[in-house]
């Protein structure tokens, strides 16, 4: 499983340095990128795995934790395979999935993979504001866009990524933290149990922020399913390292720099909280000589320069960072704080306190060793409740790939502290204590695909839009359309003007300005043709959304742009290009 992790990473960033050289993704970078990726992946794997036999799947069935370990491995993967299964399935003519979470991200995600796939010019402007670069942490969708591009179907792939990086990330979880770290990610959340104004039924995790990470997070941010394990891999393998219990050799801290150098690639909330983690882990061993250790260290001299360039570029040379800004209490409001812990959080709450008591009664830690799991603590928790009110994100919500980190961090501590003292049965009214409400979140979401499945495409509309798209052979030919999440353009990888608002406010970028030209234009300005050469616009979409959002009543650029489409449904209104300029 570590082979297939690392080998991800480093297929997607050789795809990215050859592609940026060569100037698009082609299927020959994509088939070399996938076989160089494994060969490293494979060789470094191997090195990391002797350092740390517990990443080995047979490792699960070590220990006296090892039974329940197995059965929530068995539970979880079971969840993450129907979830994947029905990521994007056909029915009754349409492709729908089968999670409402995925509903508005998929079909970003989609024009993402297949605009890459394409041999659009790389880096390729956004597909969702073609005015700018895709500044977006792509990884993942640059992974998926090498199995697109080799022919391997859309659906086949997504299904696959999702079905290894559940694997793996069960392995790196179990390794972190045992079963606390397994059951916490994938079964935590989704509100705690309760009686008042619910009348004794369970709270929908709808209404709550601190979902259920498994149906909220690794099912819908792809970035996650390879930022997760990547992450807590560097964290652990780092930690282990300065504090002498397993040191790495240089070949290996070579890898530990490669990853998290390519980390802002796939996540950079991921990127942020991880150097911070292994900073403090450094403090915590060094005190002093701490900056020396890590800065001077082969694996900080590897992650420099792509872990700036990948920041840098994300980050619109630093420019976005100005989205940050301090907004106490996440999600809630002061004077709610109380209830909102406890319905979002519930017995979690009580977990630093028990950590906190077992440390202190400890007989089987003492002096500097005791010390360090108090400095390990305070840590996990002040990260917490940094992120708890320093927002990284226009989103507040956003924050939860923040704060998932220390939370982890928490049940890794749960599980050196407190398991070893415990009975085998106590585990079990434990883990029903803690999972219970994610289990049931889990449970609800696993319905029959067909009868809640949200619809995404309908088949008539692909056609239609394929017929038309037909004369637009340009594969980056710029598109005026309605900007709407599921829009069929997004499923031929084509780039729009301005898709979903929702998603490009969520991605730092201020799309006022083009939105009022884009209406401008829509509702028949008479200055139509200065408004599309400023924003660069090639051609007009104008099917069933774009009559609904805008009417039906002729505009005037439509008496005076020739349409190329193919299809009465669906017309396609070339602009020629201005003078000066060749086709």
């Amino acid at each position: 499983m570590i082979t297939l992790l690392l080998h991800s990473f480093y297929a997607t960033g050789l795809a990215f340095l050859f592609a940026s050289v060569f100037g698009a993704l082609t299927p020959m970078i994509s088939a070399l990128s996938l076989f160089l990726g494994w060969w490293f992946g494979r060789r470094h794997a191997e090195m990391i795995v002797a350092r740390a036999p517990g990443l080995k799947v047979r490792a699960f069935s070590r220990g006296e934790p090892g039974a329940i370990e197995i059965l929530l491995a068995v539970v979880i993967f079971y969840a993450c395979l129907r979830h994947f299964t029905w990521l994007l399935f056909r029915h009754d003519s349409k492709w729908m999935t089968l999670s409402p979470n995925n509903f508005g991200d998929l079909p970003l995600h989609i024009n993402y993979i297949r605009s890459l796939a394409s041999g659009l010019s790389f880096p390729i402007a956004n597909p969702s504001f073609a005015s700018e670069p895709l500044r977006y942490p792509f990884g993942a969708d640059l992974y998926d866009a090498l199995w697109e591009s080799l022919g391997v179907p859309l659906r086949s792939h997504l299904f696959l990524v999702g079905v290894f990086a559940s694997a793996w990330s069960l392995v790196v979880l179990r390794w972190f933290g045992g079963w606390w770290a397994m059951g916490a990610f994938f079964l935590g959340g989704g509100g705690i149990l309760v009686l008042a104004k619910m009348k004794g039924i369970f709270l929908p995790q709808s209404i709550l922020d601190w979902k259920n990470l498994l149906l909220s997070v690794f099912i819908t941010q792809r970035g996650v399913l390879f930022a997760l394990p990547a992450g807590l891999l560097l964290i652990d393998l780092w930690r282990r390292h300065v504090n002498g219990e397993s040191p790495l050799d240089r070949k290996t801290l070579a890898a530990v720099g490669l990853v998290w150098g390519l980390l802002p690639l796939f996540h950079a909330h991921a990127f942020i909280v991880v150097s911070l983690v292994m900073f403090g882990s450094t403090v915590i061993e060094h005190r002093r000589q701490a900056f020396a250790f890590l800065f001077g260290s082969r694996a900080f001299a590897i992650a420099l320069v792509p872990a700036v360039f990948f920041v840098w570029r994300s980050t619109d040379g630093f420019k976005k960072a100005s989205v940050s800004r301090w907004d106490p209490w996440w999600t809630s409001k002061t004077e709610e704080a109380a209830g909102f812990l406890w319905a979002n959080f519930g017995f979690w709450l009580f977990l630093p306190i028990a950590i906190a008591v077992a440390i202190h009664f400890s007989s089987a830690v003492t002096g500097e060793s005791k010390k360090k799991l108090w400095l390990r603590l305070s840590l996990a928790c002040g990260l917490f409740v940094l992120f708890f009110n320093w927002m990284l994100a226009p989103w507040s919500w956003d924050n939860i790939k923040l704060l998932i980190w220390p939370y982890l961090m928490l049940a890794q501590l749960a599980n050196e502290t407190i398991d070893f003292k415990l009975p085998r049965f106590s585990r079990y009214v434990i883990a029903a204590a803690l999972f219970g409400s994610g289990f049931y979140a889990i449970a609800v979401s696993l319905a029959t695909p067909s009868a809640t499945g949200l619809v995404i495409y309908q088949d008539r509309d692909l056609n239609s839009a394929a017929g038309a798209l037909a004369g637009v052979p340009e594969k980056d030919a710029v598109f005026l359309a309605a900007p709407t999440h599921e829009h069929a353009l997004t499923n031929f990888g084509r780039l729009r003007v301005m898709g979903y608002e929702g998603h490009l406010w969520s991605h730092g970028i201020d799309s006022r300005l083009v939105r009022e030209k884009v209406d401008a234009i829509m509702n028949g300005s008479p200055e139509w043709l200065k408004l599309m050469r400023e924003l660069g616009v090639t051609h007009v979409y104008w099917g069933l959304a774009e009559k609904i959002k805008y009417g039906e009543a002729t505009k005037l650029w439509m008496t005076s742009l020739e349409n190329v489409s193919r299809v009465p449904e669906i017309a396609i209104y070339r602009l020629p290009p201005a003078e000066g300029k060749s086709k």
